[in-house]
């Protein structure tokens, strides 16, 4: 990842793109969970360890950035939030999981 294209417009981005990455698998995990009569605790616990999109999506980015279907900046935001995605849902389970 080149950080030469990391602007404040591409952290913005960043953000907006990982919301929306976690906004999808909360709804798409959590609520098959909730309609199988889980309660929303436990919905809620599936769902967000069900976010992280790590090494999928930096495949996906590099077979992209390979075959010129996306340019640098879009790169280095997959990339981003990837990481982002990877580093939130644990600290958010740890304080669910083993909250008393």
């Amino acid at each position: 990842m080149d950080l030469h294209y990391v602007t404040l417009n591409l952290i913005w981005f960043v953000l907006a793109l990982s919301v929306v990455a976690i906004l999808t698998k909360v709804i798409g995990c959590g609520i098959p969970a909730i309609i199988q009569r889980m309660s929303f605790r436990d919905s809620m616990i599936i769902s967000m360890g069900m976010v992280p999109r790590g090494e999928v999506a930096m495949i996906v980015a590099l077979i992209g950035l390979g075959q010129n279907l996306i340019d640098q900046g879009t790169y280095s935001a997959q990339i981003l939030m990837s990481l982002l995605t990877t580093i939130i849902p644990p600290l958010i389970l740890r304080n669910w999981l083993f909250k008393r």
